[in-house]
C-alpha cells in the first residue's frame, strides 16, 4: 500500500510541467538508509556496543545453563539413591531453574531487540535531518529511500548515501 502511494506521488511529481514545480530541472536523489546506518561511525559504534552486550548476556546464560546441567546430572546420578520425595523436590527445583533461564533468555532477547530498535531509530532520525539539509541545499525535488521506495534501478550519480554518511560522521566529530 505504501509503495502504491509512493508510486502515485512520484508519478504526479514527474508528470507536472517544470513551471508548476517552479524549478528549472527536476532533481531526484536516493539514499540507502540501511547502508548509512551500518557504515556511519555512529552506526559502527552502536553495533560494536550491542555486540559486546550480546556477548556478556550470552556468557551469563551459558554459565546458568552449565549450573542447570550440573543439577540435572546430580538428579540423574542420585536418582536411585534419593527417596521419592527428595527426588521430586530436586526435579521441581530443576524445572523452576529451567523456567527461570528460559524467561531470562526471552527477557534478554526482548530487551536487546528493543535497545537495538531504539538506537537505530535515533541514528536514522539524525540521518533524516542531514538528508533534509542536503535536499534543501542541493535543491533536490525529491530524495527517496532506496530499500523502501521500490527503486529497481538508479544511477550511482543520484545516490546520496556516501554524502549523507560523510556529513553524519563530520557532524558527530564536531559534537564530540
Amino acid at each position: 500500500m505504501k509503495k502504491l502511494g509512493l508510486i502515485f506521488i512520484l508519478s504526479l511529481v514527474l508528470s507536472f510541467p517544470n513551471f508548476v514545480l517552479g524549478a528549472d530541472t527536476l532533481k531526484i536523489g536516493y539514499v540507502d538508509l540501511q547502508k548509512a546506518l551500518n557504515t556511519s561511525d555512529t552506526g559502527k559504534e552502536a553495533q560494536k556496543n550491542l555486540s559486546e552486550k550480546a556477548m556478556k548476556i550470552q556468557k551469563s546464560l551459558e554459565a546458568k545453563q552449565t549450573e542447570l546441567k550440573k543439577l540435572k546430572d546430580s538428579i540423574e546420578k542420585q536418582g536411585l539413591i534419593l527417596s521419592e520425595k527428595a527426588r521430586t523436590e530436586k526435579e521441581k527445583e530443576y524445572q523452576k531453574e529451567l523456567r527461570n533461564i528460559e524467561r531470562l533468555y526471552k527477557d534478554s532477547q526482548d530487551e536487546f531487540k528493543r535497545e537495538e530498535i531504539e538506537i537505530s531509530q535515533k541514528i536514522i532520525d539524525e540521518l533524516r535531518k542531514i538528508i533534509n539539509k542536503i535536499g534543501g541545499e542541493g535543491k533536490y525535488t525529491i530524495i527517496l529511500e532506496k530499500t523502501r521506495s521500490g527503486i529497481l534501478y538508479a544511477s550511482d550519480a543520484v545516490d546520496l548515501t556516501d554524502k549523507v554518511i560523510k556529513a553524519h560522521n563530520e557532524q558527530r566529530k564536531q559534537t564530540k
